[in-house]
This record gives C-alpha cells, sequence and structure tokens, in this order.
C-alpha cells in the first residue's frame, strides 16, 4: 500500500509552470529564528509560526523530513524536538547562538533517520569570559530515539573538527570563523559542508559512511585575522557564508577585515568575496572582490544562481548606524562589481537572507529601537534589478520577533532540477523534470540498468534500496551537465497474511461476561509483521477507508486504551516504515475470554534502609504460581499497579520492586492468552537497626571481641555469617582488619551484611628533629594526622613545631592519640645572637654563643670574619667571654661580621651578626 498525492497528475504539470513551491524538496519546509518566530512553506505560501521554543539573537538551524513534517531544530547549543522540548541528551552543544551560522543540519546520505548537527561557536569571549572557544564541531542525532521525536547520540556528541593550525597561539585559540554552509557532491548523493578560517575554506564530506574528518583545504589571497572591538567581540568573524545553489560559487561577506580606525571608523572594513567552487573535489579559488569599504552581512544566491544579493549596514565615523542597503550582483556581468544595483536603502539593520522553498528569499533585520514582527522579501530573485520585486517589511510574524538570523540549509534544495513520488516498492514511481533549462530530448537513468526518454517517466523498481538517478538534458545535441539524486525505495513491513487474535480477559469490570473489556492493541504490534525487529509502527482504524485517507496517520485509534464495540470486533492495522508514507494492512480480530480468579498472595519483605520501603522479589510468587497451575504451553505472569493498568497489560512493574505496604494485581497468560487474575499484598516488615562498626585500638589490646551489635533480646531472631565461615553472634580476632558479618531474619529470608573495620594505632615513629632560628620540626616516618606533640613534657598540640625556643637542651614528645604509645628524643638549640655592643655600658660587651656547656663540648673553637673573609678572632666559646669588638687591640668599625661553628659530630653552623657602637 502507498500514500497517494491529492494532486492529479494533469494538474500536477499545469502547476509546474506556475508555482515553484512544488519544485524542491520539503527539508527546509520549516524554519524556527529570531524570539519564539517560526514559518512553514508546506502550504504553498508562507504562514506564521508561533509555537516555536526557539530564542536566538543570530545562528539558528531547522530540520524537516520529505513530507515537509519539523524534526528538530537548534541555536547550536540546545536541540529542541517536533514537540518543542529539549532532547534528552540536546544540551551543551558547542555552537553559540551569536555565532552567525551557529548550526546547519546534514541528513546523513542513505539513512531516512539520521543527520548530523554542524556547530561553530563564537571566536570570542564577549560576554562569556570563562567559556573556551570550541570551534567546529558535529554531532549526530537518530530518530528513531525516544520514541521517534529523536535524540543525539552521546558517542557521537561535540566531535571536534580542525580547521586551524594547533601549533599557531592565535590559531589554535580561535579555531574558526562564524560561517557554515552546505551543497551537494557533483555525484548527487554526498554532501560538502564549507567553513572558512583566515585565508582558508575548509570543505568536510559527508558520506552514507559518515562525516569525513580531513577536510579539502583551499588557500586563498584575502588573510581575516581576529580583530576585536572595545567590548570584546571578534569583528572579523561576522558575516554569511552561502554556496550558490548549483554549486559552482561561494560568497563570503566578512562584516569587517581590520579593527578600522579613529578617523573612519571601526565599520567600514568589510568586504564581499565571491569564489569559484567545484562541488566534485571540495575546493575553492579564483578570488573576486565585489564590495567593500562597508558593513555587509547577509549574501544569497538566486535560485537559478546567477543572481547574488548582499545585505549591508552603513555607519557614520563614530559607528553610529544610520541606515542598510540590500544589493544586487550578476555574477555573469563582466565586471560583477560594477553590476551592483541598490534594490532598497532603509532604517532595517543588515540581516540575514534565506533562499525558500518558495522560490523567493526572505530577508531578516529589523528597524533599530522599532518592530521585529515582519520579515522582508525578494519575490523574484532572477529577475534583475526592480524586477525581483523586492517588498519591504511585509510578512507579518504573528506577533514574534525576528532578529537577525535565519536557518541555513543545503544550497542544492533550492536548485531546480526533478523531483519524484511514489517510493514505495511496488508502486510506479512518477519522475518530471522542474529544470528551468530550456530542453529538446531527455534520458533518465533510474539507477537499476533501465532508461527512459520520456519527459515525464514512470518506473517500477523490484527491489528496496537506494538508488542514484540521473537526468540528462540537452538542447541542439548539446548535452547539459547531469543532475542526480538519490531516490529511497521503502519496503513497507512485510505482515502476516491472517487475522490475528488478540484476545484479553474480561474480568475487571463491572460485567465480566458481555465481551467487552479494554484492550491494549500495542499488544497486538509484533505479531502482525514477519519480522518483529525491523522498525515499524503501527496505527490502528475500524474501517479500511479511514486506514487509507489518513494519510499523516493523526486520526488513529487510541492504541493504549481501547474498549471493543463488541465481542469478536475485527479492527483495521495500518504498518508503516518508519518516516515514509509506505504501509501494509493487517487484521486484528478482539476477542475476550472469562479469567480465573486465582485469588489474594501476600509478600513479606525486610526495611533494611529504614525507610517504610522494601525489595520485594515478585519471582518468588511468580514462580509460586506457575507451579500452582497444571498448564501447558508458556505461562506468563506479571504484577501491576492498578487493575486498569493490568487489564490491558500495561507497565508490568520489575521483577524486584521497591514498594512500602500495598496492593498490586497479578494477570496470568497461556500462550499470549488471559488466563486468570489475582492480588498480592505486599508487607514491609521491620529489621534491627545496624550499621557498620570503626574499632581504633592499641596492639597490646589485642585480642579484641566483635559483634552484630544487637541487643540480648535481638541477638536469638537471627543467624549469623561471617565472611570466615562462623555462625556466632560474635568472634574474636587478634589482627587488624575489616570483617564482614551477613545478619539475616530466617523467617522472612531477608537480611544485611555490615563491615567492621578493626584499625590498629600506629606508634610514633621520629625520623629526625630539624632544629633552626630557635625553631624545631619534628619529623615523623608516618602520618602527622594521628599524632601529638609536646616540649620538655609539657601540653601536647597538634602542631609539630615548636617555636621562640631558649638555647639548651630540650626533649621532645610524640604520643598517638589514643594515648597508646609516647616516644621522645632529646634536641639542642644553640643560640646566636644578632649583634652586641661594646661600648663599655655593661650591657652586650661579648659576643658569643648560647646553650652550650663545657661538659657536652671541651674543645670548641669559634671563629670570627670580617666581610673580606679575613679572620679577626677564635676562642673556645665555654671557656671564654667572647669576641669583645677588637682586633690587635683595636676597636673594630660598625659593620656586619661572620662566624663559624664546628661541633664534634661534624654539624657546623655559620651565620653572621652585627656589630653596634
Amino acid at each position: 500500500m502507498k500514500r497517494y498525492s491529492s494532486i492529479s497528475k494533469g494538474l500536477l504539470v499545469i502547476l509546474l509552470i506556475y508555482n515553484c513551491s512544488l519544485f524542491a524538496q520539503s527539508e527546509s519546509a520549516n524554519w524556527y529564528f529570531g524570539n519564539f518566530a517560526g514559518v512553514s512553506f508546506n502550504s504553498g505560501q508562507p504562514v506564521a509560526l508561533t509555537d516555536g521554543a526557539l530564542i536566538t539573537k543570530e545562528g539558528c538551524a531547522t530540520i524537516s523530513n520529505a513530507n515537509g513534517e519539523l524534526l528538530f531544530y537548534t541555536d547550536g547549543k540546545t536541540v529542541w524536538n517536533r514537540n518543542h522540548d529539549i532532547m534528552p541528551n540536546g544540551t551543551d552543544l558547542k555552537g553559540d547562538s551569536s555565532s552567525t551560522e551557529s548550526a546547519i543540519i546534514i541528513p546523513k546520505p542513505g539513512s531516512n533517520d539520521s543527520y548530523y548537527i554542524f556547530t561553530t561557536d563564537k571566536p570570542n569571549y564577549f560576554l562569556s569570559p570563562n567559556d573556551p572557544i570550541e570551534g567546529l564541531n558535529y554531532s549526530e542525532v537518530n530518530m528513531q530515539l525516544d520514541n521517534g521525536l529523536g535524540d543525539l547520540i552521546v558517542e557521537n556528541k561535540n566531535i571536534h573538527l580542525v580547521t586551524y593550525n594547533s601549533n599557531d597561539a592565535v590559531q589554535n585559540e580561535y579555531k574558526n570563523s562564524e560561517k557554515l554552509t552546505a551543497v551537494t557532491h557533483s555525484n548527487g548523493i554526498d554532501i560538502w559542508v564549507i567553513t572558512q578560517f583566515i585565508n582558508k575554506f575548509h570543505a568536510f564530506k559527508v558520506t552514507s559512511s559518515g562525516v569525513i574528518e580531513t577536510p579539502e583545504t583551499s588557500t586563498v589571497p584575502q588573510n581575516i585575522f581576529p580583530r576585536f572591538n572595545n567590548d570584546g567581540a571578534n569583528i572579523t568573524a561576522i558575516g554569511y557564508l552561502k554556496v550558490s545553489p548549483d554549486g559552482k560559487q561561494i560568497a563570503i561577506a566578512h562584516s569587517s577585515t581590520t579593527s578600522g580606525s579613529v578617523d573612519e571608523g571601526t565599520k567600514s572594513s568589510g568586504k564581499v568575496l565571491l569564489y569559484d567552487f567545484d562541488n566534485t573535489t571540495g575546493l575553492v579559488s579564483n578570488e573576486k572582490t565585489i564590495l567593500e569599504d562597508t558593513y555587509p552581512y547577509g549574501v544569497e544566491f538566486s535560485p537559478d544562481s546567477k543572481l547574488l544579493y548582499v545585505t549591508t549596514s552603513n555607519f557614520d565615523s563614530e559607528d553610529t548606524f544610520i541606515n542598510s542597503s540590500l544589493f544586487q550582483f550578476n555574477t555573469e556581468a563582466n565586471n560583477i562589481m560594477g553590476s551592483k544595483t541598490n534594490i532598497n536603502t532603509s532604517s532595517n539593520v543588515a540581516g540575514a537572507l534565506q533562499l525558500a522553498i518558495d522560490g523567493k528569499i526572505y530577508r531578516a533585520g529589523y528597524v533599530l529601537l522599532g518592530s521585529k514582527a515582519y520579515l522582508s522579501v525578494i519575490n523574484n530573485p532572477n529577475q534583475l534589478s526592480s524586477s525581483c520585486n523586492y517588498t519591504h517589511n511585509t510578512f507579518y510574524l504573528e506577533g514574534r520577533d525576528t532578529e537577525i538570523g535565519l536557518p541555513p540549509f543545503i544550497q542544492s534544495i533550492f536548485k531546480y532540477s526533478f523531483n519524484y513520488e511514489n517510493i514505495c516498492l511496488n508502486d510506479n514511481t512518477y519522475f518530471y523534470i522542474t529544470s528551468e533549462d530550456p530542453y529538446d530530448s531527455v534520458l533518465w537513468d533510474f539507477g537499476d540498468g533501465t532508461t527512459s526518454t520520456d519527459v515525464e517517466a514512470y518506473h517500477t523498481y523490484a527491489n528496496a534500496g537506494n538508488y542514484t538517478v540521473t537526468l540528462n538534458m540537452s538542447i541542439n545535441g548539446v548535452d547539459y551537465q547531469p543532475l542526480y539524486k538519490q531516490v529511497k525505495i521503502v519496503s513497507p513491513p512485510e505482515v502476516i497474511q491472517t487475522t490475528y487474535d488478540l484476545i484479553e480477559c474480561d474480568s475487571w469490570d463491572d460485567n465480566p461476561s458481555d465481551g467487552i473489556t479494554v484492550f491494549n492493541l500495542s499488544n497486538a504490534n509484533d505479531y502482525l509483521v514477519i519480522d518483529p525487529t525491523q522498525n515499524f509502527s503501527v496505527y490502528y482504524y475500524h474501517t479500511l477507508e479511514l486506514a487509507q485517507n489518513d494519510i499523516d496517520n493523526t486520526n488513529s485509534i487510541n492504541p493504549d486504551y481501547y474498549l471493543n464495540q463488541y465481542n469478536d470486533e475485527i479492527i483495521v492495522a495500518k504498518i508503516t516504515s518508519p518516516n515514509t508514507s509506505c504501509f501494509n494492512i493487517a487484521y486484528v480480530k478482539l476477542k475476550t475470554t472469562q479469567a480465573i480468579n486465582l485469588g489474594e498472595y501476600q509478600l513479606n519483605a525486610c526495611d533494611l534502609n529504614y525507610t517504610g520501603h522494601a525489595d520485594f522479589n515478585l519471582e518468588t510468587i511468580r514462580q509460586q504460581i506457575i507451579n500452582s497451575l497444571t498448564l501447558t504451553g508458556q505461562v506468563s505472569v506479571n504484577f501491576y499497579l492498578s487493575e486498569a493498568e493490568a487489564a490491558i497489560g500495561s507497565n508490568s512493574l520489575t521483577t524486584l520492586y521497591n514498594s512500602d505496604n500495598r496492593t498490586i494485581y497479578i494477570a496470568i497468560e497461556n500462550d499470549n492468552v488471559c488466563f486468570g487474575y489475582g492480588q498480592l499484598d505486599l508487607m514491609v516488615n521491620p529489621f534491627p537497626y545496624i550499621e557498620n562498626q570503626y574499632y581504633q585500638i592499641c596492639q597490646n589490646e589485642f585480642p579484641i571481641t566483635i559483634n552484630s551489635g544487637l541487643n540480648s533480646i535481638q541477638i536469638q531472631n537471627y543467624n549469623y555469617s561471617w565472611e570466615n565461615g562462623m555462625n556466632t553472634e560474635s568472634f574474636q580476632v587478634s589482627n587488624p582488619g575489616t570483617y564482614n558479618l551477613t545478619i539475616t531474619d530466617p523467617n522472612l529470608d531477608c537480611g544485611k551484611t555490615i563491615q567492621i573495620e578493626v584499625l590498629q594505632t600506629p606508634s610514633p615513629q621520629i625520623q629526625s628533629v630539624t632544629v633552626d632560628n630557635y625553631s624545631a620540626t619534628i619529623v615523623l616516618s608516618n602520618s602527622h594526622e594521628n599524632f601529638e606533640f609536646a616540649l620538655d613534657n609539657n601540653n601536647y598540640q597538634s602542631s609539630n613545631i615548636f617555636t621562640n625556643l631558649s638555647p639548651g637542651n630540650h626533649t621532645v614528645y610524640v604520643r598517638d592519640i589514643n594515648l597508646c604509645e609516647i616516644t621522645s628524643q632529646t634536641i639542642k638549640v644553640i643560640g646566636f645572637p644578632k649583634y652586641f655592643t661594646p661600648n663599655n655600658d655593661n650591657h652586650h660587651e661579648f659576643w658569643n654563643i648560647i646553650g652550650i656547656n663545657e661538659d657536652e663540648y671541651p674543645n670548641l673553637n669559634l671563629y670570627i670574619y670580617d666581610r673580606y673573609g679575613k679572620k679577626i678572632a677564635n676562642f673556645n666559646p665555654t671557656e671564654s667571654n667572647g669576641w669583645d669588638g677588637t682586633y690587635n687591640n683595636k676597636t673594630m668599625p660598625q659593620n656586619d661580621y661572620w662566624y663559624k661553628l664546628q661541633l664534634p659530630d661534624g654539624t657546623i653552623y655559620s651565620g653572621h651578626f652585627t656589630l653596634r657602637l
């Protein structure tokens, strides 16, 4: 079966002459942009949409399916599905809504379900100083996920693409511009995604195998380096990039190329450049400047690729906005720059230009400090000068606001070529020409070895699959370049040829014998198809006519809760392939049977977490019921929270179910036919409060007895199992370690395991004591966390440092915090005075060290030197008063002097002091 067009073939041929809305594919049928703004082109005329969730100043992207049905949209950071809800993994993409072209969405060639979102971040820190610049990345969306609403594949999210020289500090930081565009490869299947940075274009090819992450790179003469205004915005990254629909040209708007100057302002250095593009190789060449010394923003080609439109904003030397211009250029003129025609000058700011499937170009932008509620339209963009029929601020957005961005698309979908209808297997697929080019003969190649010379060709494919269809047109014997499209012929799911009996128990309502009950029709889905593992959708109807006429599958029966009209009612099942209009028909008979009431059961479990809830293993009751029944065949027992859910088999509970005290409901099936029902009372029983235990003990306290922690009355009610095999409630341990004990209620068969950790307090071990400048620091061989420190047996402290020590001998002590053991060590503090004053006032007349006695060190020598290293004194500090400040009986001048002392153990002390008079 297939979906038939509501437009007759004859009418279609006439419409092809007058209405280009039928020419292009419908992937661009819906736009979302600005502040909750949107437009739909599905009806042939633009209709404002007011249901969007998007808020963006610039960047945005939207994609629909081949039927023009919205799939999803994004601002480069967040992805919304067709219900305008954020996809489950649809946040934190690496684009930015203030990037000119923050995103573009590319269907994966050969797939109906996979799409790539390419994103480009804004290459500056304006308004986001702590947000790193991410450059160009891509993510994959699979439309089969989230029940057909689509979701991002986590492992294929934010895959980085390199468009810069990582060895160049500037390039490595800013990575890319704000520009993205796309066009079909010359083979008609693959797609080029193109971006630009500094003086290079990078074209990434997307194939049926995915994204080729190594781009085709072209170097051009014009260098555009990152430049920043006073706010920190990168002014040279701004502006649109567009490739022509025929894939032969590419235009780029650089809003600025330099930082500007005081005399001319910062917004008068922009350029628009036009290049040749080779959609076979992906290379860019032949640079031409067509506009300069202005502030351009939007660019767009006409559908026939012969004209280029540009928007610019005009500023004075103080960067005050004056007005904006819309220019047209003839790309076939000998002097393209000289062909510039001013189509419009207005008080609107320059905004994006975007070609739509109605053949018109739409312009964003708004009156500065005024209304944002309108788009402007170029109605006949293939026509020169005023014949293009530009209408300013004429399309009303129904109260929503435009900003300056519009969603970009694969530009080649707007190229007039050919189209096709009826792509289901066994359909007579219809091909027709939509090109404006004149021709007198055609040759169709359908990609399966067959051809046709009919202008309007029909072809029936023998097998489902992807086919590359080629159209060759010629005039007067001269061939045009071939046109390609990939056509996917879809085989609808193969279905059973007999009526399927869906049987439910008539047992959960007030009249269990009337044959009327609630059915969950989805329970029949897998039995209607030959291969239930394939992707398919099922819609149910009362009649075949209703099923065939419901093109969008929006008027089907609610499958989750259907009350049959009479016993043995037959309903129609429409089984479709995802994202296509291809379907087959099957039939379902709704039968009821009388169920056996199995009565009530009870299941007990323990509240092990003390929350009033317990984990119930429903498998226990399931096996009990199965064993009690003398049934042959496959028996299934499922549990539900309500009678209504049990009646239709919806939302069955997991085997391990956490619950408080409640009654749940049982449904039993035999060979997929309902057999009986019952109730199960879940009873939560208390469990004694036990918790992990922790012991910190001294070595001399072993062995110790560890136990469950239960009181004497509770102990006798439980079983015990230690990991070493012992089954007593307690036992002695002689070594530190972690011991696991499982405590079980023998009546309820539930239990809990606790850990008992026994730690031995470590002994303090002094590794060293560093004495310096009247301070002592104690260093231990083990951690300091569990120890306390004292000096000369005074108060203990947690710090291992003692300061302001008096010269002489001291004893340091270390003990563990559990007071298991104390260790000590004697230290010596030698005092070296900082100065002395030999001026006969009887204060500080001599310089000598303090803290050494003659008994310990009887034969010491202390040496004194001047600043030049000359020895001027030496003496035994334990036998002498010290140095009196003279040399050869002459008083030495005020200055710094140096000392050196070596103890018998080899320890050397040196430093300096001051002589003051």
